[in-house]
């Protein structure tokens, strides 16, 4: 299928036509997940010590930014992620002692990476759990959606349906791409690159940036609390000899001059990589950014 783009309210870019549920469903079960034979999967099955300590670094750095928000009691925080991959966001949030959930359509990534947490992960689609959470009035302190909102063919209703699970007072963590952001229209503009390499349907179906984001999720009931951005990998494409996206053997480099950049900053510790993110993401900067969001009454 040839997939378009169109600019909908507060100019955020969606593809066109969306695909149906069932044709992504089918993409994602023959392209996407790890098979029982190993054939195909989006997880490495190899890290470097590095990459493992950046991973951990990421998920530390969300859960540090909820704990300025969640309340201190004696009573274990519930949380649920949905399309929690290999578990490393799972894993920092039980090491914290909160009460965890996890929710994806294939349990090969946290089965190899967290099999400790097997107990606490479902095998599934996650509109599927959410009707079941609320069949059994089932609720969680927090919900959260790494890099999963951008993937969903109605992340309207899918907002809507989580506020059903929460409990009040919940909050709502969200990660996505910031795409259509100042950095990469400057890339366009300067011709550091020609095409716009970050539109890839059917993967990501919505293009959200620190801009656009905060008028969509307030159009839907929510407060935004928090938002902080990941290094700016973007950065690289500013200079010939690491332009990732005008020669793709230069893609690894990039990738981990952002890990060795990023664990240099943690060393001056956890908040202040977390204030630096956040300033990064004021100016629209940052590959990835995270906001944290809050039900309106």
């Amino acid at each position: 299928m040839t997939y378009e783009k169109k600019t909908i309210e507060h100019n955020i870019v969606v593809v066109h036509p969306l695909p149906t549920t069932e044709e992504l469903k089918s993409y994602y079960n023959t392209q996407y997940y790890q098979t029982a034979d190993g054939n195909k999967t989006t997880y490495d099955t190899i890290y470097t010590e590095e990459e493992l300590e950046h991973k951990n670094l990421e998920s530390k750095i969300s859960i540090h930014a909820l704990e300025n928000y969640v309340a201190k009691s004696s009573e274990k925080l519930s949380l649920v992620e949905f399309g929690c991959g290999e578990g490393f966001f799972l894993n920092q949030a039980a090491k914290v002692g909160w009460d965890v959930q996890g929710v994806d359509f294939s349990k090969f990534g946290i089965a190899k990476w967290h099999p400790h947490l097997m107990d606490n992960f479902i095998v599934g689609d996650s509109y599927d759990y959410i009707k079941k959470c609320e069949a059994d009035d089932k609720k969680f302190d927090v919900c959260v959606l790494r890099n999963v909102l951008e993937h969903l063919i109605d992340p309207v209703f899918f907002l809507n349906e989580l506020r059903k699970i929460l409990n009040p007072g919940g909050f709502v963590l969200i990660t996505v791409p910031n795409d259509y952001s100042p950095i990469q229209k400057l890339a366009m503009d300067l011709n550091h690159i020609d095409k716009e390499f970050w539109f890839a349907p059917p993967d990501h179906l919505y293009y959200f940036n620190t801009t656009n984001i905060r008028p969509f999720v307030e159009d839907n009931g929510f407060q935004v609390l928090d938002m902080y951005s990941s290094f700016p990998v973007d950065f690289f494409l500013f200079h010939p000899g690491s332009n990732y996206a005008k020669e793709k053997t230069k893609g690894k480099d990039a990738h981990f001059a952002r890990i060795h950049l990023d664990l240099l900053i943690a060393q001056g510790g956890i908040e202040k990589a977390y204030q630096l993110y956040r300033s990064l993401a004021e100016c629209g900067m940052g590959r990835d950014f995270t906001i944290l969001l809050k039900a309106n009454a």
